[in-house]
C-alpha cells in the first residue's frame, strides 16, 4: 500500500531556490527604490501598483499603474527622473520603464534603453522629419 500524501509539501528543487533568490532580490530593489524617493513621491507611489521585473540577460522592467490621471500626470512630469533612478539601481545594459493609466488609452508613457547599442543608433530615421530635425 502506498501512503504518501499528494497534499505533502515536496523538498525544494533547485528551480525553487533560484525562484526564490530572484524573488529576494527583486523584494530589496523595491523597497531599496521606494526608501529613496522623496516623501511626496513616496505618498504618491503609495497609490499606485508597481512592480521591478528582472530579466536574464542583464535587462530589467519596471511597470507603473496609476489609480487616477492626475497620479499619472504627477508621474509623467518625473517619468526621465525616475527611470533614471530606477536603472541606475538595477544596473542593466537594458531597462523598459511604463507609466500607465489603463481606462485612457491615450495616458501610457514608455522608455527602453539598451545602453549595449552605440549612440548613433539610438535614433532612428523615423524619428526626424524631412529636414533632418525632430
Amino acid at each position: 500500500m502506498n501512503y504518501d500524501n499528494p497534499d505533502a509539501p515536496r523538498p525544494l528543487s533547485q528551480e525553487d531556490l533560484a525562484l526564490a533568490r530572484n524573488l529576494s532580490e527583486v523584494r530589496e530593489l523595491r523597497q531599496f527604490f521606494f526608501k529613496n524617493l522623496n516623501s511626496s513621491l513616496r505618498a504618491v507611489f503609495s497609490h499606485c501598483e508597481w512592480r521591478i521585473t528582472c530579466y536574464e540577460p542583464n535587462s530589467a522592467e519596471m511597470v507603473i499603474i496609476c489609480p487616477n490621471m492626475a497620479v499619472y500626470k504627477r508621474l509623467r512630469n518625473k517619468a526621465e527622473m525616475l527611470h533614471t533612478r530606477y536603472r541606475n539601481l538595477v544596473q542593466c545594459d537594458r531597462t523598459r520603464f511604463c507609466i500607465c493609466y489603463p481606462p485612457s488609452l491615450n495616458a501610457i508613457y514608455e522608455q527602453e534603453i539598451d545602453s549595449r547599442r552605440y549612440r548613433s543608433d539610438w535614433f532612428s530615421l523615423d524619428d526626424f522629419d524631412d529636414d533632418g530635425l525632430f
